[in-house]
């Protein structure tokens, strides 16, 4: 008889597993610092998925069919929004009714948002000059090469770039696969928020606030998780603040827009950008242009993005003193996981430091 109780007690026992299993929240992130930060809210309740892997951009992912599978099994998504992540938009918006998708984008009542910019070489006022100035020689470069299809993808750009010179609204081009070429900015607003520790700590508290309403068994385990993150970000800001005081002064290019929020933070000085948009080719003109404004404005430091070229920041650089480093605004090179978050702030810190530093 007590064998026989044991058996159907473990039976049992397997079957509440199960249950239990069944019943664990589903939780997707668009891209790796939101996963970040929300895996160390979900600690030991749920790991959250992340779509965008490293050495990967939203600016021009492609979604695979395992990505496309998680999001139909999702509970909850945590995105910034189809301006930054356009190559989601579609999948979102066939969702099962029960999945609940949380775009950071619309919530203005969390976000510090600031306004996007335009950083130009030298003078904010061309920028609207430089914007067409770029395509046109990215223009030229394609036709030289004879290839229809990058001729193609010119025109695209180039339709999608005029809107973004007149700040007109984004025009969603589904046939060549993305939704405008201001696709990382909602309107005049720009969206790499998550590089503001401020915004970061509100991304948790909302995550917080979502997770324990489609979650209140296990909310006291989210809200005591989301306390001891809070306090981690607090430690990181003065951690950051102190490692970069002094630094306000010093100029820097960086290869696209994508810091502003953490430069606002810190006080930093940004003199301009290699491209005005990532997904365009500057032409030998820009780079001649920029190779001037590195030797004429006294620019410190010049950053490379390991998502895009950095040959183009050498061929900028070559015959200038000019130190080279790198900005990772998404964290290649580290593992997922909570404690990426904190070492992609950290990293973007000492490399700030060490370009800027005598």
């Amino acid at each position: 008889m007590r064998m026989k109780f044991g058996a159907s007690a473990l039976v049992l026992s397997l079957a509440m597993t199960g249950l239990a299993s069944a019943n664990e929240l589903n939780v997707v992130t668009s891209i790796r610092p939101l996963h970040s930060l929300l895996a160390n809210v979900t600690q030991g309740v749920t790991t959250p998925t992340n779509i965008v892997p490293a050495n990967a951009s939203p600016h021009d992912y492609a979604l695979k069919p395992s990505d496309a599978q998680a999001l139909q099994n999702a509970d909850l998504v945590f995105w910034v929004g189809e301006d930054l992540e356009s190559f989601l938009a579609k999948s979102i918006t066939s969702l099962p009714q029960n999945a609940k998708v949380i775009a950071l984008q619309d919530h203005e009542d969390h976000f510090d948002f600031l306004p996007t910019r335009k950083v130009s070489l030298a003078d904010d006022d061309h920028g609207h000059d430089e914007a067409h100035d770029e395509h046109n020689d990215a223009h030229t470069d394609h036709a030289d090469d004879h290839d229809e299809h990058d001729h193609e993808d010119t025109s695209h750009e180039h339709e999608d770039h005029d809107e973004h010179a007149h700040d007109h609204e984004d025009e969603h081009h589904d046939d060549h696969g993305e939704e405008g070429h201001d696709d990382h900015h909602h309107g005049n607003v720009d969206l790499h928020l998550w590089l503001n520790i401020e915004n970061a700590k509100h991304f948790v508290e909302l995550a917080t606030e979502e997770l324990s309403a489609a979650d209140a068994a296990n909310a006291t385990q989210y809200q005591a998780n989301a306390a001891s993150t809070l306090e981690r970000l607090d430690a990181l800001n003065a951690e950051i603040k102190a490692q970069l005081a002094g630094l306000e002064a010093k100029k820097f290019v960086t290869f696209h827009d994508a810091y502003q929020y953490f430069e606002a933070q810190y006080g930093l000085s940004n003199a301009g950008t290699v491209t005005l948009s990532p997904e365009i080719k500057p032409g030998a003109k820009r780079l001649t242009e920029l190779k001037a404004h590195l030797q004429e404005d006294q620019i410190s430091c010049i950053f490379a993005e390991p998502q895009f070229d950095a040959k183009l920041v050498d061929l900028a650089v070559e015959g200038t003193a000019v130190k080279q480093a790198v900005l990772d605004p998404l964290g290649a090179s580290l593992e997922d996981g909570a404690d990426l978050y904190f070492n992609l702030i950290r990293d973007m810190g000492n490399n700030f430091a060490d370009c800027l530093g005598e």
